[in-house]
C-alpha cells in the first residue's frame, strides 16, 4: 500500500492576514488611534489644534478627529469588503483608490490658514489613513489569496 501526497498550496501560518470584517475594524483602528496620537502629539508640541475659516478660530477636537477618520475608513473598507465577496480583484483598487483619496485631501489640510505644528499634524493624519487602509487591505488580500489557493 502506498500513500498518495497531494501538494497543496496553504497559506504560511506565519503570514499575518485578517478576514473580512477583521479588516475592517483593525483597519479603522489603527486610523483612529494612530491619528489621535499625531493630535497628542501636535497638542504636547504647542500646536493651537485650531483652523481659521471666513475669520472665525475653529477648534480641532479629538471626538472630531475619531468622526473624521473613522467614518471614512470604516465606509471605504467596509464597502470594499462588500465588493471583494463578487469580485476579489476589488481589494487592489480598494488599495488604489484608499491611498489615493487621503493623499489627494492633502491639499486641503496645506492650505488651511493655522500654525505649522496643526498644519503638519493634518497632513501626517491624510498619510497614516492612506497607510492604514493599504495595509489593512493587504492583510485581507493575502487571506482572500490564500483560500483562492487553499
Amino acid at each position: 500500500m502506498s500513500t498518495i501526497l497531494h501538494p497543496t498550496t496553504t497559506p504560511d501560518s506565519t503570514m499575518l492576514s485578517l478576514g473580512r470584517w477583521q479588516a475592517v475594524l483593525a483597519t479603522t483602528a489603527a486610523s483612529v488611534v494612530g491619528n489621535l496620537a499625531i493630535y497628542l502629539v501636535a497638542l504636547i508640541a504647542g500646536g493651537s489644534l485650531e483652523v481659521i475659516d471666513k475669520g472665525a478660530a475653529k477648534p480641532i477636537s479629538a471626538s472630531g478627529i475619531v468622526g473624521i477618520s473613522a467614518l471614512p475608513t470604516a465606509i471605504g473598507v467596509g464597502l470594499v469588503v462588500l465588493l471583494s465577496l463578487r469580485w476579489p480583484a476589488m481589494i487592489r483598487v480598494g488599495q488604489v483608490v484608499g491611498a489615493a483619496l487621503p493623499l489627494l485631501t492633502i491639499a486641503l489640510a496645506a492650505m488651511a490658514d493655522t500654525d505649522g505644528i496643526t498644519k503638519t499634524a493634518l497632513i501626517l493624519m491624510h498619510v497614516l489613513m492612506a497607510a492604514a487602509i493599504v495595509a489593512g487591505l493587504e492583510l485581507l488580500h493575502r487571506r482572500v489569496v490564500g483560500r483562492a489557493n487553499g
